[in-house]
């Protein structure tokens, strides 16, 4: 990643580079690749934060219902 990027810490400015990145380049005619290495290398972040997010919330629900059926 770029020395200015900073990886989001929560899942709402991790999904909003996601769009954002998203946006940017289906609205892009062409990218220079090292604009487009920046572009995936946040993503890449952005990603892993939400994916991490999503799974830890998915795994706190599963330890919920299995507290509420015990």
């Amino acid at each position: 990643m770029t020395d200015t990027a900073t990886t989001p810490d929560n899942f709402k400015d991790a999904y909003q580079i996601l769009k954002s990145n998203a946006d940017r380049l289906e609205q892009s005619d062409a990218l220079d690749i090292d604009n487009l290495v920046a572009i995936v290398e946040e993503s890449l972040a952005a990603y892993k934060v939400c994916q991490s997010r999503i799974h830890l919330t998915s795994t706190e629900y599963k330890l919920l219902l299995y507290l509420m059926e015990n």
